[in-house]
This record gives structure tokens, sequence and C-alpha cells, in this order.
């Protein structure tokens, strides 16, 4: 990045008032500075940041991990996750990118909080309950108290009306939207067995539509 002027003000600021890192029992981790969108908007272009949350593939977690507008079911509900989160980052965020707005409103703006069940409620408005194995195995006991013996919703609040089909009102061609829709449906899935396969969403006719031969020589281990 040629223009330092963000960074020597990042500096100016540390040295002004120094932030006070997080010991995790490994390593410090220092607050962000600066603002990352005046950042972004020098050079448009994508930035990877946040590997100190990075997990392995290869590992089961059963930490609560994950933004809160971004926050897998598996995560919300307290049961072991792997790799399929991030399929569901990638719907969040396309849904996201496209109608510029979160899908998911879980924060008490009052307290500046994150409300549990507030959250799972809206994860129902629009995905249906959640299979019973998911509310049994939780390792958090607050979920089972959301729930009655056959799965029902008894907590508070109520389950808002909502649905996919009317959170996206960018695209106009009903054709296009309804291969969005299937394409989000896909990965929008409580139980992460059932959510699409990255390599098969890859394939998937809404990313394909402008191109259609583009991932005909593509293959996937």
């Amino acid at each position: 990045m040629s223009d330092t002027e963000h960074f020597r003000a990042i500096e100016e600021e540390e040295a002004a008032c120094p932030g006070l890192p997080v010991e995790d029992g490994s390593y410090p981790i220092y607050p962000s500075r600066g603002n990352p969108v005046s950042m972004l908007q020098l050079t448009l272009d994508p930035v990877l940041t946040d590997f100190g949350s990075s997990r392995s593939a290869l590992e089961v977690n059963k930490d609560w991990w994950m933004p809160d507008t971004h926050r897998a079911p598996e995560v919300l509900l307290g049961v072991p996750w792997d790799a399929q989160v991030d399929v569901w980052s990638i719907g969040i965020m396309a849904l996201e990118l496209l109608e510029g707005r979160n899908l998911f409103h879980s924060i008490d703006k009052a307290h500046k909080q994150y409300v549990l069940p507030l959250a799972v409620s809206q994860y129902i408005s629009y995905m249906g309950l959640p299979p019973l194995w998911m509310i049994h195995h939780s390792n958090n006991p607050v979920i089972k108290t959301f729930f009655d013996a056959e799965g029902n919703w008894i907590a508070e609040p109520p389950i808002p009306e909502a649905s996919l089909d009317d959170f996206v009102t960018s695209i106009e061609d009903c054709k296009e939207k309804a291969l969005f829709l299937d394409f989000i449906n896909k990965i929008l899935q409580w139980d992460p067995a059932k959510r699409g396969q990255s390599a098969h969403l890859f394939c998937h006719e809404w990313l394909a539509k402008s191109e259609p031969d583009s991932t005909a020589n593509l293959a996937f281990l």
C-alpha cells in the first residue's frame, strides 16, 4: 500500500492510548485500530483478516464461535461443528452483499448484548424448527428450555413472520430469484450434514448461469 497515512494514524493512536491485549494462554490479542472500511476504499482489493480465529478443517469443535450476525446454527445450538460452518457463512454473506443488510438482528440495542432466544427464534422463522437431535445434543442447557419434548418452540420472543422470498428484493427476474433462493436454501440448513457441500455449490446453476461451461472441466476431490 503506497499511502501510509492510515498506518501512521494507527501508530499515533496506539502511542497516545496503548491498547490492552487479551491473553488467551498462548499469545496476546490486541484490539483493532483504525477504520477498515476507509482502508479498503483505498484500493478496493479484497483483504483476508482474522486468522487468529481460524480452525483446522480436520478438527471437530465445540466452542462458541463466529460473529453474531453470521453464526452457524450448530454453533448457535451448542453442538459439535466443523468446516461446514464456512459454507453457512458463504450463504449469509451472499445475502448481505446482495441486499445490503443482515438477515439476522439478534442484538438488544438498548443493552448492546446478544440475545440467544431472539437469535434462535429468527433462525426458526427462516428455516423452521431445528432437528430434535440438535436440541438433545446441545452442550448448552439453556437451549433445551426453549423447546418442549416434541421440539416445539415455547420460549419468548415468539417466532417472527419472515421468509427468504420476502427478504430478497433486489432480484427482479423471477427465474433468477428462484435460482438464487434454491442456492441459498441449500446452504441455510440447520443440520450441517444436509447443508450443501462447497464443491457441489460451486457448480450450482445460479453461479454458473452466465458461463454454463465454466466448471465443466473442474474436478473435485
